[in-house]
């Protein structure tokens, strides 16, 4: 958990095509630190969407403290060249728009709902199993 953006930083770094990664609030605030590094690089493919539900709903629900944060000014703080934020589905579909045309790193900060699936299920594949079909999605395979 918290490990997206510094992936996909890895991947923007290395790839011509659009970076987008996806974070919770949670993964976010665990991992900071690489607002900076991705704010220090400034990879111009980078699209960082951070899913704010104010809650890890993955551990049972506890509250993430992400109400006392503005992610959209952390980022500008970091060096992003484009924050957005939202908070409805029409506006994350113009931020997100936005975010493709503007280039990076851009950052589209979207408060949504808590809440899961009740029957969501757990991965079926193995941590390793899950770096392959990384690795040849990367790959191009």
């Amino acid at each position: 958990m918290g490990c997206a953006s510094g992936v996909g930083l890895g991947v923007s770094l290395n790839a011509r095509r659009p970076v987008i990664v996806l974070d919770g609030d949670g993964a976010a605030l665990m991992k900071l630190g690489t607002f900076a590094t991705i704010g220090a690089t400034v990879p111009g493919n980078l699209i960082h969407i951070v899913l704010d539900n104010g809650v890890h709903d993955s551990t049972g629900g506890q509250a993430t403290g992400s109400t006392a944060i503005d992610f959209a000014g952390v980022a500008l703080a970091c060096n992003y060249r484009h924050a957005i934020s939202c908070d409805s589905v029409a506006e994350f579909d113009h931020a997100l728009t936005e975010a493709l045309e503007a280039g990076g790193p851009t950052l589209v900060h979207a408060r949504i709902q808590p809440g899961s699936k009740d029957e969501l299920g757990r991965p079926a594949v193995t941590p390793e199993q899950v770096a392959r079909r990384f690795q040849s999605f990367l790959a191009g395979g």
